[in-house]
């Protein structure tokens, strides 16, 4: 669906957002990128959609 490169001055990350069918192929071929272009196995963390936000009213 889309993906963003943020603190690429610093190392930076990639976020992904992708069908989680994906996941594993998009992980495959970022891993094959990175080796073939001589850099170290990047480190992948999955962050998965979670509920929509919403107001939650105080009690008391």
């Amino acid at each position: 669906l889309g993906t963003r490169i943020t603190g690429g001055g610093f190392g930076g990350s990639a976020i992904a957002l992708l069908p989680a069918d994906r996941v594993d192929a998009v992980r495959r071929a970022v891993d094959t990128a990175y080796a073939e272009a001589g850099f170290r196995a990047p480190r992948h963390l999955d962050a998965p959609a979670s509920a929509a936000a919403r107001v939650v009213e105080a009690s008391g």
